[in-house]
């Protein structure tokens, strides 16, 4: 299994639990993003998302194990592939006391320049930062 290091505690919010009982499947791209947010602060917060920054292209989530109202979980990110202008970001969702895996996450993020609405390259930069932050990052 990869390993993450970019690891964010995440409050289980009483509006995010369905009549279930257990957090509705429509909340986790919002746990999925604030992981996405922490890992872009962390490892490159020059991105300003005003002039330059990543648009979702793709997202695949599976839910394996319920999440309830008390759960206290942690979304695990990390970059799993980078292309010429796409990084493929993989995340989990763990249970903080257990360590058992809740659920899984794949999104592929496009780099975009927000002036011109256009998809653009990474920027090297971002590929050096991202590839010695994170471990066994593939890079075409």
């Amino acid at each position: 299994m990869a390993t993450f290091k970019n690891k964010f505690p995440v409050q289980v919010r009483f509006s995010d639990v369905d009549v279930m009982g257990h957090v509705s499947n429509t909340v986790y791209q919002n746990y999925f993003d604030a992981g996405k947010l922490n890992y872009f602060e962390e490892v490159l917060p020059e991105m300003d998302f005003v002039t330059i920054g990543i648009v979702g292209a793709s997202i695949k989530i599976d839910y394996l194990k319920p999440i309830f109202m008390k759960t206290r979980i942690l979304v695990e990110t990390r970059v799993a592939q980078i292309g010429t202008k796409s990084i493929t970001m993989e995340h989990c969702i763990i249970d903080e006391h257990s360590g058992e895996l809740l659920s899984t996450c794949h999104a592929v993020m496009v780099c975009f320049d927000l002036k011109e609405r256009l998809s653009i390259p990474i920027p090297e930069e971002w590929k050096k930062k991202i590839a010695t932050y994170d471990e066994n990052v593939v890079i075409k």
